[in-house]
């Protein structure tokens, strides 16, 4: 978990981590939604990434997530765009993913298999990719 009291002494898996996200081109998130907001492991994976050497600052993200309830994450996905906007990401707008009813579209071995959200993947993959040539 983050501690501000282990920054001089980074433990090898935060290293580890930040240095993949500060190697990336672009970070994608794809998060779950408790109580209204984003999980405490995301969470702290965010405060991580942000502290010490600013690896998410001006980087772009992409936010993606799924439930079994009606909203599909809308609530969690407004949480982590307030966060990612305080990081100074840049964040694909216009092209919320929020992927309701899922446990109807994937199958038993996690495979996603409702053709229309793949469809509406494939275009916001698109969107993503044409966003992040205007922008690097």
């Amino acid at each position: 978990m983050y501690n501000e009291d282990l920054e001089s002494d980074l433990p090898a898996d935060v290293v580890a981590f930040k240095k993949k996200v500060h190697d990336a081109d672009a970070v994608l998130f794809v998060t779950p939604e408790y109580n209204h907001s984003i999980s405490g492991v995301l969470k702290n994976a965010i405060d991580w990434a942000s502290r010490i050497t600013p690896d998410l600052k001006e980087k772009p993200g992409f936010i993606v997530g799924a439930s079994m309830g009606g909203l599909g994450t809308v609530r969690a996905q407004m949480h982590l765009r307030q966060i990612l906007d305080t990081m100074g990401m840049r964040i694909l707008p216009a092209n919320e993913v929020f992927i309701s009813a899922a446990h109807t579209k994937f199958d038993e071995k996690g495979d996603l298999i409702d053709e229309g959200t793949v469809a509406f993947l494939d275009s916001v993959v698109a969107n993503f990719v044409a966003f992040y040539e205007r922008n690097k």
